[in-house]
């Protein structure tokens, strides 16, 4: 398959409405693609945001008799993994390609994230055209696209910091750009490239806060 190869034969996995074997199929054959894909993007993704990056295949979300809604590939920095650190992830759902970028509560261990979008969240409010199409997903419940955010205020900045302070760990923030699977099919690397080349700066922000040393309160 030309592309990507994510075409329809992938999208159809996700029409499977018995838990145990869509999680099987998914297992058996959009994890392993994906994990080959993200090979192929690396070292792009390393240039786009100027350091190595390693890729993961993200963990299905299965629940109670609920099958997995979507399949990733995750790339981050570091050591600990993609859970742990900021990161970029490329993600098929039913009907869509998603190329986000993401951080758990429980990665921002010394606050120093949600301080960089705090502080930075005119700038970001500021940049216009590369984050047009952004939209945040969490809370998302994989049926109908999320609205596009208004990242031209700096309080939606503001609200994904917010994200980041959820004191049992089990919130974060998630946003990205999505793609039809019409379109996706005929989608090139470079395409998607092009995408995380206009998310990078979150990123970047994102991980150049999780190096910062924590804050100790005023005496």
């Amino acid at each position: 398959m030309a592309g990507l190869g994510i075409g329809p034969e992938q999208f159809a996995l996700f029409c499977i409405a018995d838990p145990d074997q869509r999680a099987r199929a998914l297992e058996d054959t959009l994890v392993p693609g994906m994990l080959r894909l993200g090979g192929e993007l690396a070292s792009g993704l390393s240039r786009v945001v100027g350091t190595s990056l390693t890729p993961e295949a993200g963990r299905l979300v299965r629940r109670r008799d609920e099958p997995p809604e979507e399949v990733l590939v995750a790339f981050y920095a570091g050591e600990r993994g993609y859970r742990s650190a900021p990161h970029l992830a490329l993600v098929v759902s039913r009907a869509h390609l998603h190329a986000r970028v993401a951080a758990r509560a429980a990665a921002d261990r010394g606050g120093g994230m949600r301080r960089a979008l705090l502080r930075e969240a005119h700038n970001l409010a500021r940049k216009g055209k590369p984050f047009r199409k952004v939209r945040s997903y969490s809370g998302w419940d994989h049926e109908v696209l999320p609205e596009l955010a208004p990242a031209h205020s700096a309080a939606f900045w503001c609200e994904l910091a917010d994200m980041l302070a959820s004191p049992a760990g089990a919130g974060g923030l998630d946003v990205g750009v999505a793609w039809p699977a019409e379109e996706a099919r005929s989608l090139a690397v470079g395409d998607v490239l092009g995408v995380f080349r206009d998310l990078a700066p979150l990123y970047k922000l994102l991980a150049a806060g999780a190096m910062a040393p924590a804050a100790h309160p005023a005496p």
